[in-house]
Order: C-alpha cells, then structure tokens, then sequence
C-alpha cells in the first residue's frame, strides 16, 4: 500500500493531479487463512503462506477515471522487486453480471530479521462509480429475504452498462480539458515570448534614441 501511495504521490508531483482517490486494504485473519488451507487441502506449513495462497493481503484502490486505472498498473508493474502473478480484466471483460474492475495479483518483497520472503497480494483497482456499483451489489447478494431479488439483479446489470457509458463520458470529457489546458499552456507561453520580444525591440530602440541624442549633443 505505501509503494501505491508513494506512485501517487509523485505522480501528483509531475503532473499536478492525483492517480488515487482512495485505498482499502485488509489483511486476512488466522481463523480465515487456516478455514482457506482447510479447504484447499494445503499442508499447514509457513511456505503455503508464501506459494500456496495469493490473496492473504488485499488492496482496493479507487481511482476518477478508468485511464488511471491503466496508468496506476503500468507504473506499479514497472518497479523492479514487483512480479505479476496473475491479472484479470474485468473492465474490459466485464462479468456476466456487470462487474467491473482490475484485478491483479502481484509478489512483492516482505522484510523480516531472518531474511526476505515474497507474499502474494491481490489488487483490485476499479473507479469510484465501479467501487459504487460493486458495493451494492455486494449487499444484494449477502442479504438474505431480500424480494424481487432477480429483478433487482437484473436491473443492477441494466445499471453497470450506465455506468459503463458515465465512465467513458468522464473520460472523455477530462480529456478535453487537458488539451484545452494545454492549449491555454501553450499560447500563454507564445504570449509570454512575444511580449519579451517586443520588450526587447523596445530597449533597442530606446538604447539607438539614446545613443542618437548623445552623439547630437
């Protein structure tokens, strides 16, 4: 989380402009790690926590934009100590029922007194209508007695293709700005240069007069 944090922060730094809008993460509990090996018929040994389970540390990471999601991965897959292990593309493979998100399981160095070992974490990063979406979602299907269950399901799926169309039409409109912000960038700097030559044009004129009226005199 503190690397994602810092790849922010100094992207934040060169570009004026957060990648991140918030971070979630958790971390599973020992009742929950050994129900898992339990369940997968792993052997209760210290390497199963390191080759045997990919999902003992998870982050959520939500950003404004779908392109910050891509963004966010390139950088993060480019550090040297990060390997991907496995990567799923639910925003451009959404699931049957609408769900959207990248998910992205990745090893990463663990310090200890004894040594170094790599855990596998997994990432999902996804945008704050995604994150919305999803959580409701998520209620929907944990609640129990819940009536006209289907229609609603139905109707969330309807739901995230709105979603889908809200996302790309943010996109694009973020896009627009920027180029206009450049654009306003460039001419205020061909302002800025035009008017230092003018400037310039000026003092050589002044300094001719002067010399002129000192060579009369």
């Amino acid at each position: 989380m503190d690397k994602l944090q810092f790849l922010s922060h100094e992207f934040e730094l060169e570009n004026n402009y957060a990648l991140i809008d918030s971070i979630q993460h958790r971390i599973k509990s020992p009742d929950s790690i050994l129900e898992k090996v339990d369940r997968k018929h792993l052997p209760k040994t210290r390497q199963t926590l390191f080759t045997g389970l990919h999902d003992i540390a998870g982050v959520r990471v939500i950003t404004r934009f779908i392109s910050d999601v891509y963004t966010l991965e390139d950088m993060l897959l480019d550090q040297p100590d990060v390997r991907v292990v496995q990567r799923k593309d639910y925003i451009a493979h959404p699931k049957t029922n609408g769900y959207r998100s990248l998910h992205i399981i990745v090893s990463v160095p663990i310090y200890f007194s004894s040594g170094t070992e790599n855990i596998d974490v997994e990432i999902q990063i996804r945008t704050i209508a995604m994150n919305f979406w999803a959580s409701v979602e998520h209620e929907l299907n944990y609640k129990k007695d819940i009536p006209n269950k289907d229609a609603i399901r139905a109707d969330l799926a309807k739901t995230a293709q709105d979603i889908t169309r809200l996302d790309n039409k943010m996109d694009s409109l973020r896009e627009d700005i920027w180029q206009q912000t450049d654009q306003d960038s460039n001419e205020g700097n061909q302002k800025k240069s035009t008017n230092k030559i003018r400037m310039r044009q000026n003092l050589v004129s002044f300094q001719t007069k002067a010399l002129l009226v000192i060579q009369l005199g």
